[in-house]
């Protein structure tokens, strides 16, 4: 009885370590697919525009892709199928980016759509405090006029 309920426990931690091995395994097959459809020509293109939109601060229609495909990482980070620390790490610099530029234009499209790029905002709020406890001391933790001026251009120079 003793051998069988230790089979038990053996053959329960395996497929506890298998199943946390394969969505280890899932989340970063998701992570890469992620930073290669956001490096691809055409989404470039319209990071590019996106940019110059958020820049300008007109037109801002165009941003909405960018913000479409961070509020689908966002929902992959919140039904836990991609870990926030592997969003952070590779999409940080634009989450900030794109959110603080369009935030203002984000809550004007959240009064008549209260779920729109909710997953991006919580994507956002949940990399940043990443961003703080691995570095308190980031400059992007509170982006300058500036800098945000020389994000925008780093975009539209993609082009």
């Amino acid at each position: 009885m003793v051998f069988a309920l230790f089979g038990v426990i053996v053959a329960v931690v395996t497929l506890w370590a298998q199943t946390k091995s394969f969505k280890l395994t899932i989340g970063a097959d998701l992570a890469m697919k992620l930073d290669e459809r956001f490096n691809e020509t055409e989404f470039i293109t319209i990071r590019a525009h996106a940019a110059e939109a958020l820049k300008a601060q007109s037109n801002l229609k165009s941003a909405e892709d960018v913000f479409d495909f961070f509020d689908t990482v966002g929902l992959f980070v919140r039904l836990r199928a991609l870990n926030p620390e592997i969003a952070h790490s590779l999409f940080f610099h634009w989450i900030n980016l794109y959110w603080s530029t369009g935030k203002e234009y984000i809550r004007a499209e959240q009064q008549t759509a209260k779920l729109k790029w909710v997953d991006f905002e919580k994507l956002y709020v949940k990399t940043r405090d990443i961003e703080k406890a691995r570095d308190p001391k980031s400059e992007d933790l509170c982006l300058s006029a500036n800098r945000i001026d020389e994000y925008l251009n780093d975009e539209i120079a993609l082009l």
